[in-house]
């Protein structure tokens, strides 16, 4: 009888230690697994805190560049964040004149003009007062005056009138250069289109470079004479010619002289200008 218990004992604590064991092993196996998940949630949060890490360089990035863009656009004289044509408008308005012509015949045409000096010497176009015996100059004011012809050029299709008014004080432009004249660029360009037919004040029309073309003169066809025309395709109609083209800046660049086709119209470029304006200035 003691050998049966004695026996049936030992059974039930082989049983134990096997069921102990099972156990055992499946408790390492899960804590193998559990430091395999903690394993892979720490790599995770590694993963997550470098993403948040970037996305912060990456807003502090855009901080920088919002604060140069805001620099930027505050900055006078800035154009990088595109023109305020309001500004330019107010700026330019008051030295852009409106011209008459008369010949033997009675009246013959009009055109535009800019102011280039506060005593009154104005630029336009030669084949604006080309035979005229009699001219009269418009100021945005609503003043008129009769004007003489300083000097002109037909190869180069410019002329400098004097009006016959004794003020010093008219609002001039400001003559900027045409050699910085980049394809590209944004230009405007004021005067009077279609004359007596649309009155009222000056048009403004905005536009691009749309190229610059060496070519002989368009007013003679000289072959001698070659300019570098700048190409636009701000709108040119019969009355701007003589008027002014502007840079962001708001200095004359060139004197609106011919339109083509829509969007191909020419400017003379003002630095093939200067001389001529000099010479007037000598006399």
């Amino acid at each position: 009888m003691k050998t049966w218990l004695l026996s049936v004992i030992l059974a039930l604590l082989l049983v134990g230690t096997a069921v102990n064991g099972g156990l055992l092993l499946q408790t390492n196996a899960d804590l193998n697994n559990t430091a395999t998940d903690l394993s892979a949630l720490e790599n995770a949060n590694t993963a997550l805190q470098a993403t948040f890490d970037q996305q912060q360089a990456q807003t502090a990035a855009l901080q920088t560049s919002i604060i140069a863009l805001q620099a930027a656009v505050s900055e006078p004289g800035s154009a990088s964040v595109g023109t305020d044509f309001t500004k330019l408008v107010q700026k330019i308005e008051p030295s852009v004149v409106y011209i008459e012509v008369s010949d033997r015949f009675g009246p013959a045409g009009s055109g535009s003009g800019t102011i280039i000096r506060s005593d009154g010497f104005i630029l336009t176009n030669q084949h604006v007062i080309d035979g005229a015996t009699a001219i009269t100059v418009r100021l945005m004011t609503g003043e008129t005056f009769s004007a003489t012809v300083v000097v002109s050029s037909a190869d180069l299709d410019l002329a400098i009138l004097k009006p016959t008014s004794s003020k010093t004080n008219l609002p001039a432009v400001t003559i900027g250069s045409s050699a910085a004249v980049v394809v590209g660029g944004e230009i405007i360009t004021c005067g009077f289109p279609l004359g007596d037919e649309l009155p009222g004040p000056a048009t403004f029309n905005t536009g691009i470079v749309s190229a610059i073309r060496n070519m002989i003169s368009q007013n003679t066809l000289n072959p001698s004479i070659k300019l570098d025309y700048i190409q636009m395709d701000a709108d040119i109609n019969p009355g701007n010619s003589g008027g002014g083209m502007f840079n962001q800046k708001g200095e004359l660049i060139g004197v609106p002289a011919y339109g083509y086709d829509p969007g191909i119209n020419f400017a003379i470029p003002i630095d093939a200008a200067l001389n001529l304006i000099q010479s007037a200035y000598a006399k």
